[in-house]
C-alpha cells in the first residue's frame, strides 16, 4: 500500500508540471500572437545608398622613392702646395656657399713667387743650354771645314809626290847617262884617245847628277812625309767632328731638358690659379684665405644644379612599360609642399640588380631659382616619383572601395530592375588609379551597385534605397 502511494505522488506531480508548462505555452503564444497584431509584419530590408557605374580615365602608376642628386660634383682641389692667397670671383664676390659659378670662372689663387723664381732659373737655364748647343753646333761646322781643307792640301801634297817622283826618275835618268859618259871618258883616256879635262868633266857632271839625283830622293821622301801629315790631319779633323758631333747631342738633351723644366715651371705657375672647371653653384667652401693648401686639400665643392635626377629602383617586370624620353612621370617632394613637377624617364640604366631584380632608372628635371636666386631642388631632398606606366582614357570604372573580397572573388551588389533586391556580382578588376579601379567584367555602363550599407548585404537581399542621397558618378 505504501509503494502504490508513493508512485501515485509521481505521477500527480508530473501531471502538475506538464500542465503548468502547457499553459505557459498557451499564454506566451497569446501574447506573442497580440504583440504582432499591434506592431504588424516586421521589414527585413537594408537601407542602403547606390550610384551608376560608368567611365572615367584611370593611369596605372607606380610609385617610388629617391632622393636628389646633382647631375655633376665636383671637389676642386689644387695641384701644387701653397698658400691660398684669394678666393673670389673676378668681380670681387666672395666664393663661399650659394654663389653661382661659370665655367672657366677664376675662383681662387695661390702664393706664386717661389714659382715665378723657378720659372726665372728655368729660363736662364734654356738660355744657357741654347748657347752651349750654339756653340757645339759651330764647332761641328769647323771641324767639317777642317776636314776639306785637310782633304784638298791632301790632294795638293799627292800632286806634288808624283811631281817629285817625275823629278827623281829623271835624276836617276841622268845619273845614269853621266855615269856611263864617265866611263866612257875613263876608257878613252886610258887609251889616250880623250884629253884629261874631258874625263874631269865627265867626272864633275857625274857628280852633279848624284847630288841631283839625292835631292830629288830627299824631296820625294818630303812629299811622302807631308802626305803622311795630310791624312794625319784629316783623322783628327775627323775625330774632333764626331767630338763636337756628341756635343751636340749632350747640348740638345741639355736644352730638352731646360725646356721640359720651363715647361713644368710655367704648369706649375699656372696652377696658382684655379678656373670653375663647369657651370654651376658651391656647395660647400672647406677652406679660407690664408690657409696652407696642397693637392689632398679641397677648397670648395662645386654641384651642377641646373638640372638635377633622381634614380629610381623599378623592378624588372616593369621596365617593357619604360620608354626613355616618352614616359611620363611626376615628383612631389617634402621640401616644395603642393607641388607637383612632371618630368620623364630619361635612360634606364643597362645592368639588373641581381639581389633586388631591379634596374636603375634616371629621371631629370630642370631646376628653377626661387626668389633668393637660389634652386629649389637640392641634392639630399627626398622625392616621391609616380610614373605613369599605362594611360586608360575610358574606361569602366567603380569607387575601389567598393568589392569585397571573398576568397578569390570581388563582390559588387547590384540591384534589381525594381530597385527591391540586391545579387552579388563577381567582378573581374583591372587598374587602380587614385581612389578609382577598372572593371573588366561583371557590370556593364548603367548598372545600379550599393555603394553604402554593402558590407550588410547578402546575394538576394532585399533593400531600402535611401532617397535623396544617392552618388552620381
Amino acid at each position: 500500500m505504501g509503494k502504490f502511494k508513493s508512485v501515485l505522488t509521481i505521477v500527480i506531480i508530473f501531471a502538475i508540471l506538464g500542465g503548468s508548462i502547457i499553459g505557459y505555452a498557451k499564454v506566451s503564444a497569446i501574447r506573442k500572437a497580440q504583440q504582432m497584431a499591434r506592431s504588424g509584419k516586421r521589414d527585413m530590408s537594408v537601407t542602403v545608398q547606390t550610384t551608376k557605374v560608368g567611365r572615367a580615365k584611370l593611369d596605372e602608376v607606380l610609385t617610388f622613392n629617391g632622393d636628389i642628386e646633382a647631375m655633376q660634383s665636383v671637389d676642386l682641389q689644387p695641384k701644387i702646395s701653397g698658400r691660398l692667397l684669394r678666393l673670389a670671383l673676378a668681380d670681387g664676390t666672395h666664393v663661399e656657399e650659394n654663389v653661382i659659378v661659370k665655367k672657366g670662372d677664376l675662383l681662387a689663387e695661390i702664393d706664386d713667387r717661389d714659382l715665378k723664381a723657378l720659372q726665372a732659373n728655368a729660363v736662364a737655364a734654356k738660355a744657357a743650354c741654347n748657347a752651349k748647343l750654339t756653340v757645339a753646333k759651330a764647332n761641328v761646322i769647323s771641324a767639317q771645314a777642317a776636314i776639306l781643307n785637310s782633304k784638298a792640301m791632301l790632294e795638293q801634297r799627292n800632286a806634288s809626290l808624283k811631281s817629285t817622283k817625275a823629278a827623281e826618275e829623271s835624276a836617276k835618268a841622268a845619273l845614269a847617262e853621266k855615269q856611263r859618259e864617265m866611263n866612257r871618258q875613263k876608257n878613252l883616256l886610258a887609251k889616250q884617245a880623250t884629253t884629261q879635262q874631258n874625263y874631269d868633266q865627265a867626272t864633275t857632271a857625274l857628280d852633279q847628277a848624284q847630288a841631283d839625283f839625292q835631292k830629288a830622293v830627299a824631296n820625294t821622301a818630303a812629299a811622302e812625309a807631308q802626305i803622311r801629315s795630310a791624312e794625319a790631319d784629316i783623322q783628327q779633323a775627323e775625330a774632333n767632328l764626331e767630338r763636337y758631333k756628341a756635343n751636340v747631342i749632350e747640348a740638345e738633351a741639355s736644352l730638352q731638358q731646360a725646356e721640359a723644366s720651363l715647361e713644368q715651371a710655367d704648369i706649375n705657375l699656372s696652377e696658382t690659379k684655379l678656373y670653375a672647371p663647369m657651370d654651376g653653384v658651391v656647395s660647400k667652401k672647406h677652406v679660407d684665405p690664408g690657409a696652407m693648401v696642397s693637392p689632398s686639400t679641397t677648397i670648395v665643392t662645386i654641384k651642377d644644379m641646373a638640372t638635377v635626377k633622381v634614380i629610381l629602383s623599378v623592378p624588372v617586370n616593369h621596365l617593357p612599360a619604360l620608354v626613355p624620353g616618352e614616359t611620363k612621370a611626376r615628383l612631389r617632394t617634402v621640401s616644395l609642399p603642393g607641388q607637383e613637377i612632371p618630368c620623364t624617364i630619361h635612360k634606364i640604366y643597362p645592368s639588373i640588380d641581381i639581389d633586388t631584380r631591379t634596374a636603375q632608372v634616371e629621371i631629370r628635371i630642370k631646376n628653377m631659382l626661387d626668389k633668393f636666386n637660389a634652386y629649389q631642388l637640392k641634392p639630399g631632398m627626398y622625392a616621391t616619383v609616380e610614373v605613369l606606366i599605362l594611360s586608360k582614357p575610358n574606361v569602366l570604372a567603380i569607387d575601389s572601395a567598393l568589392p569585397i573580397r571573398n576568397l578569390a572573388r570581388n563582390v559588387v551588389f547590384r540591384v534589381n530592375p525594381d530597385r527591391t533586391v540586391v545579387e552579388g556580382v563577381d567582378v573581374k578588376l583591372g587598374i587602380r588609379f587614385n581612389s578609382m579601379v577598372e572593371v573588366l567584367d561583371g557590370l556593364n555602363e548603367g548598372d545600379e551597385i550599393v555603394i553604402v550599407g554593402q558590407h550588410r548585404l547578402t546575394d538576394g537581399s532585399p533593400i531600402k534605397i535611401l532617397q535623396g542621397n544617392n552618388l552620381k558618378f
